[in-house]
């Protein structure tokens, strides 16, 4: 695991902008709900969409990368690496897909309502069902993962790189909203949300879709 200096900076009260990004778009010819499967990396699409965000962050002080272990994360976050000078990637199960993933990976989308009866569930009350995660909890692990961030790199800030329904969970929770509105909320592929925090406490939040970060960036370097 990669370490970052801090120096003697403490993050009680000091500004510290951290960004939370949802994984670009994934090769996925078979349209099947991948999960925690392995072998589903970014489509051609989705490197351009990371070579975007690389080009966004490059003028940003962020001094961490925190990535989900699965391969779409991973390969986001070492493509937006790439454009940054000396900012390390780390691997953290808090930024993981949706538990209840694996009750749906490899599936086709087309099919998970009659393959997969839980599903109706799920969508109505996230986290009722055994295998299933409750809005509370995956919104807990993100804010660990955000935590982690302001605690290492107090001030500069970092890019948490996580998955759809973590990310709509913080998101929707930070809101105030109720479990069902979960799915109500959409972080697209490749987007992200700028959370701006005094010390641990979020003051600001902005999503920027990734069609907004192509044309922020259309005109920088590649």
């Amino acid at each position: 695991m990669a370490d970052v200096e801090t120096g003697a900076a403490q993050p009680s009260a000091i500004p510290t902008r951290c960004y939370l990004v949802r994984h670009c778009d994934v090769e996925n010819p078979r349209r099947v709900i991948y999960g925690h499967l392995p072998g589903f990396g970014l489509s051609s699409r989705g490197i351009d969409q990371a070579q975007a965000l690389g080009r966004f962050f490059r003028n940003t002080p962020v001094r961490i990368i925190l990535a989900s272990p699965l391969q779409r994360a991973q390969e986001t976050a070492r493509i937006i690496q790439a454009h940054l000078q000396d900012v390390p990637v780390v691997t953290t199960h808090d930024l993981v897909e949706a538990e209840f993933g694996r009750y749906l990976q490899g599936v086709p989308q087309t099919q998970i309502v009659w393959r997969r009866p839980r599903w109706w569930v799920h969508m109505l009350c996230p986290g009722l069902l055994p295998g299933d995660e409750s809005m509370a909890a995956m919104a807990r692990r993100e804010r660990r993962a955000l935590d982690r961030v302001i605690d290492l790199a107090p001030g500069a800030g970092g890019i948490c790189i996580s998955h759809g329904d973590p990310i709509q969970a913080f998101w929707a929770t930070a809101d105030g909203r109720p479990p069902w509105a979960l799915h109500r909320l959409q972080c697209a592929k490749g987007g992200l949300l700028t959370l701006d925090y005094t010390g641990h406490h979020l003051v600001q939040k902005k999503y920027h879709s990734p069609d907004r970060i192509a044309r922020l960036v259309a005109n920088r370097p590649a």
